[in-house]
């Protein structure tokens, strides 16, 4: 069972402040390395593909940055999508209405982990 939990944990909780900077990490789905970003935003987790639906590309415009400065919304570095932080719907740019794929997790003793079947946690 600790094997299972360790091939599966994301970050350690602490690493993730509301708003603040998020955690870059590979998932592999379907025999596909992608890359994803788990952030922290009114004190709860979520997970997204790091790829931004309009020109699918990565969104964050430093190693990690993916809120804009309102801290309200992810932003698309690319052309400036606005992106609900809790949905990954985005609310404003050519994306308008497109959502960014969320990856299942779950946060268990300061530790985030991914969940689910659909995606395993790549080695880098």
């Amino acid at each position: 069972m600790a094997e299972d939990r360790r091939d599966r944990t994301i970050c350690e909780s602490s690493l993730l402040e509301s708003g603040g900077t998020g955690h870059k990490f590979l998932v592999e789905h379907d025999g596909e390395q992608l890359q994803a970003f788990v952030i922290r935003f009114g004190g709860k987790i979520y997970a997204y593909l790091n790829e931004c639906p309009h020109l699918f590309l990565e969104l964050d415009w430093d190693h990690g940055e993916f809120f804009d400065v309102s801290e309200e919304y992810i932003i698309c570095t690319n052309h400036g999508a606005l992106f609900e932080p809790t949905s990954g719907v985005c609310v404003s740019g050519p994306c308008y209405g497109a959502s960014l794929p969320s990856v299942p997790i779950t946060e268990v003793d300061n530790a985030v982990m991914l969940d689910g079947v659909q995606y395993r946690l790549a080695t880098q």
